[in-house]
């Protein structure tokens, strides 16, 4: 056979598999209905004797192997397996409630269900589920802090841009006083972002704005001080503690 013969040949072969396949893809699983069309009768009969018992039984014969198509259909990993279960839980149901048959009896219907599915589909194509979109999580108020005081470039607002960025730095450091903190970085920075907005708008700069980037700039600095002197004052309180456990247990 010659080579374009040969690629011929395989290019109808494929198409073949590809249309074969797509077939089977779209037929998957009606088998299962098929097999619990009989119950269909059984269940009117049931309703009709008032026996709840079989009308359940009936039920979800019915409605599970249903459920086994839609997860066959599906395809994914270990759906197969999944389908199995159901088929064989609906057949265990139908034999122990619906037809009174013993316990033993209707666990070896169940497995043959379970087997008869597996032996059907386990050929079946399945592929594993896509993985969970990831979420991005929204930057923490010191990144977000970091990255608004990065925009601001006027030169005029430098020391004060410094002294926040400092404060940002003792933040980083002790992340449980960050609530204390949170008011003042917002106000502060809306304040800065406005101010140099119009400077590169081109707006001549009021005689008071460097009165105020100093207000600015020691607020920060006190805000600063009070968090280390609350610092200060708890590892005082922790020192005197252990003193007075040492005391107590009589070591000092």
């Amino acid at each position: 056979m010659s080579r374009r013969k040969r690629e011929v040949w395989g290019e109808a072969r494929a198409r073949l598999e590809g249309r074969s396949g797509a077939f089977f893809t779209r037929t998957r699983g009606l088998l299962l209905p098929l097999f619990t069309g009989p119950l269909m009768p059984d269940l009117v009969a049931e309703v009709v004797k008032g026996k709840s018992g079989g009308v359940v039984a009936a039920l979800l014969g019915l409605l599970l192997p249903l459920l086994a198509v839609r997860t066959l259909r599906r395809g994914r990993l270990g759906d197969t397996a999944r389908a199995a279960v159901l088929v064989a839980v609906a057949t265990g149901l139908v034999a122990g409630l619906g037809a009174k048959v013993g316990a033993p009896v209707a666990v070896m219907l169940a497995f043959g269900a379970w087997l008869g599915t597996r032996l059907l589909y386990d050929g079946a194509p399945e592929v594993a589920a896509p993985p969970a979109p990831e979420i991005p999580q929204p930057p923490g108020l010191i990144e977000e802090a970091r990255t608004r005081l990065a925009r601001l470039g006027d030169p005029r607002l430098r020391p004060v841009l410094d002294t926040m960025g400092d404060l940002l730095d003792d933040l980083d450091e002790r992340p449980e006083r960050l609530p204390l903190a949170r008011s003042f970085l917002t106000v502060h920075l809306d304040g800065l972002e406005r101010i140099a907005e119009r400077l590169d708008a081109g707006a001549d700069p009021p005689p008071g704005l460097p009165q105020l980037l100093v207000d600015l700039q020691s607020a920060a600095e006190g805000l600063a001080a009070r968090l280390r002197a609350e610092e200060s004052a708890a590892l005082d309180i922790q020192v005197k503690v252990l003193a007075n456990r040492l005391r107590q247990e009589g070591y000092t």
